[in-house]
């Protein structure tokens, strides 16, 4: 399997990308996380993941558009918030179970690590379903 140039070059914007996201998503987590935890408890980590992701995809969103796919339609950007919408609630799901079984491990920690397994799968889904060159997708 000979992987192009091309490729290369998309798998380092996507990464470009998806690290800065994930840098700000993880920030805003965890000022949200430690603004409400006293608050809600629990279920600071599902507000806290909720808000931070809708200014994350944002900015992730404007990214790949623009930079690594090349592709802007109203038709991409309805799939890419599906895709959002799944992967926020796994994430929020499985920090929030986690924490609940370990809770001296720190959200913030755990969601690490469930946001670098999403990692993959996301760019496998956006690049063959959201930003595809395939018109009829």
């Amino acid at each position: 399997m000979v992987i192009k140039k091309k490729n290369i070059l998309r798998i380092a914007k996507y990464f470009f990308s998806s690290v800065t996201s994930f840098i700000l998503d993880l920030i805003l987590f965890s000022f949200f996380y430690n603004f409400l935890k006293n608050t809600f408890n629990l279920e600071a980590i599902l507000v806290s993941t909720i808000i931070a992701r809708i200014f994350s995809s944002l900015y992730n969103y404007w990214l790949n558009s623009k930079f690594v796919f090349k592709k802007n339609s109203k038709y991409n950007i309805l799939k890419y918030y599906l895709l959002v919408l799944i992967q926020m609630i796994v994430s929020a799901l499985t920090v929030y179970i986690i924490n609940k079984k370990f809770y001296y491990i720190y959200p913030s920690i755990i969601k690490i690590i469930i946001e670098c397994l999403l990692f993959i799968i996301n760019y496998l889904i956006q690049k063959k379903f959201i930003f595809s060159d395939n018109k009829n997708k």
